[in-house]
């Protein structure tokens, strides 16, 4: 009997996790290309993961961990153990950027964080524009740069970036758009380039101006990080919320993110400092 609850209980939870799957996908379709390498469809796989133990522990009344050996479940544990601490350790600096209390900068630099196949801009992203909108609203002097290119095939993303924050009383005059990054470190590098283009000035005096980054909240702290680490020396942080029921995915797609940015500096030492 007891046995039985725990299966249930097993099978329960693989639904509830690949429903949760099913519906990040439905939030924002993208190619099918993708979709298939989308960080949600972890929740699908632990969904996968938690039928076959449950199945294990239905067809053989005992559940699959007895069936490991010592030397196993002792690696398992090892693992889990560390995965939490080293997590924990990288969580506690995501949910602590150097967020702005209050700021004059003339520059924003606004990251991109992904686009629909049909156009349209995930609620997530449309959050980081709209804060874009209300600072430059509250600083008539202020420029912002959307920064976001596409990847699979999916429309450019800081265009779209651009026309939201237009469609919010913004003068288009005020939003430049680099539509070629690829990732947070080329937001960085293309957003610099560009700026010196605009302002006919050398890329260090852009790196000592004063400049506001917008992006997700859970996406701060390591956008400041690889800004320090490129040679942005006047940097501060607004950060978006994200809808409730993205929260669980996006925190944990930034814990892989920022422990992937670590041992890129540990075994590499990049990113390195923008030279004109």
């Amino acid at each position: 009997m007891k046995s039985k609850i725990f299966y249930i209980i097993e099978y329960v939870l693989a639904e509830m996790f690949i429903a949760y799957s099913l519906v990040l996908h439905f939030m924002n379709p993208g190619t099918v290309l993708s979709e298939l390498f989308a960080f949600c469809n972890v929740w699908l796989l632990i969904g996968a993961f938690l039928i076959f133990v449950g199945t294990y522990r239905k067809n053989h009344g005992m559940s699959l961990w007895y069936a490991l050996k010592n030397w196993q479940k002792k690696t398992v544990v090892i693992l889990l153990i560390a995965g939490i601490i080293i997590s924990s350790i990288n969580m506690y600096f995501i949910c602590h950027p150097k967020v702005a209390q209050k700021t004059d900068a003339d520059i924003v630099i606004l990251l991109g964080g992904g686009i629909g196949r049909n156009g349209e801009l995930p609620e997530v992203v449309k959050a980081r524009a709209a804060l874009t909108a209300d600072y430059l609203k509250a600083n008539p002097n202020a420029i912002a740069i959307a920064t976001g290119g596409t990847l699979n095939n999916l429309p450019p993303e800081a265009p779209a970036l651009k026309a939201f924050i237009v469609g919010l009383g913004i003068s288009p005059e005020r939003v430049l758009v680099e539509p070629n990054a690829l990732d947070t470190i080329q937001n960085f590098q293309f957003s610099c380039k560009m700026l010196a283009e605009y302002k006919n000035c050398p890329q260090s005096q852009i790196l000592e101006s004063d400049i506001l980054i917008v992006t997700s909240f859970f996406h701060l702290a390591r956008a400041q990080r690889l800004a320090d680490r490129m040679g942005f020396t006047h940097i501060t942080g607004l950060g978006s919320k994200v809808p409730v029921l993205k929260v669980l995915d996006c925190y944990s797609r930034e814990i892989c993110a920022y422990i992937k940015l670590n041992l890129r500096i540990l075994l590499t030492g990049k990113p390195q400092k923008i030279l004109d």
